[in-house]
């Protein structure tokens, strides 16, 4: 089969449903930017059986998202090595820790690493998208369970590791749908899901060994990354769905543009590029 894709950015490449994700795309585009948290001697094993498995070339780029600096070199990184991207895939992220963890850029890690740093990230690269390219954001049926409290958005105060990764992936679904608004009248589109209950280590570190194989929630962000929907779509098991009324609420949204703009903008400005959500 020839390539749907030429050039395609993974973020959270290296492991879970990333990983499962690379083995596929490795045979669906012409090139594949994978990043993921190792160092490029760590993740070696890993990238060697991804590109074993089709005929992309493999780039692989280190970033930890623990450090917003690191999605900012990235991105640079990105910039430099393609000029054109087909398919933006935000996978990264980290399960809510046992403890409450704030990092070194002053944010609760759970928020920073799977809603901030994709934010920040794929601003800088949205020069780069090709026509038609798609933008496509790994969120969570999580994301119902809980609600937005600004007055507390790092969760000083009651914080649970499930809290953390719900209000998380809340943040992520929320963002997606006001990064399609901002894109309105681009020839890219942007699309959320949710890739299911999967047994890797992220969903192992807070709720056990449970849920499918990894490429299960691999086949649903493809799916998510080829259908015909349109722009601003979630999808739970590869059907779009409305996402949770905390997402779509306005003053929810004005609220965390806010918080976007508050903290992501200070990156931007070195990076010479305006943040919007």
């Amino acid at each position: 089969m020839s390539p749907r894709f030429g050039t395609v950015v993974l973020t959270g490449a290296t492991s879970g449903i990333g990983e499962a994700t690379a083995l596929r795309l490795v045979g669906m585009a012409t090139t594949l930017i994978a990043l993921g948290v190792e160092k490029q001697q760590d993740a070696a094993p890993t990238l060697d059986r991804i590109s074993r498995a089709g005929s992309a070339e493999v780039r692989y780029i280190a970033a930890d998202f623990t450090h917003l600096d690191d999605a900012v070199e990235a991105a640079d990184r990105v910039r430099t090595s393609a000029p054109s991207i087909d398919l933006l895939i935000n996978n990264a992220g980290v399960p809510g820790a046992r403890g409450r963890i704030i990092t070194s850029d002053g944010f609760e890690r759970t928020l920073q690493v799977n809603a901030l740093a994709p934010a920040l990230f794929t601003r800088l690269v949205v020069p780069r998208l090709a026509e038609g390219a798609r933008i496509v954001n790994v969120g969570s049926s999580a994301h119902r369970v809980e609600h937005f409290d600004f007055d507390d958005i790092d969760l000083e105060h009651n914080y649970s590791p499930i809290t953390a990764y719900a209000r998380s992936k809340l943040a992520m679904v929320t963002w997606s749908s006001l990064l399609a608004e901002e894109e309105e009248g681009c020839s890219h589109d942007v699309v959320a899901l949710c890739p299911g209950l999967n047994d890797t280590p992220l969903s192992a570190a807070m709720m056990g060994r449970i849920g499918g194989p990894a490429t299960y929630g691999a086949e649903l962000v493809l799916t998510a990354s080829t259908a015909a929907v349109p722009s601003g779509s979630y999808l739970e098991n590869g059907q779009v769905v409305p996402s949770s009324a905390d997402s779509l609420d306005p003053a929810n949204r004005a609220r965390f543009t806010a918080v976007l703009q508050e903290r992501l903008s200070p990156l931007s400005v070195r990076a010479n590029v305006r943040v919007r959500p």
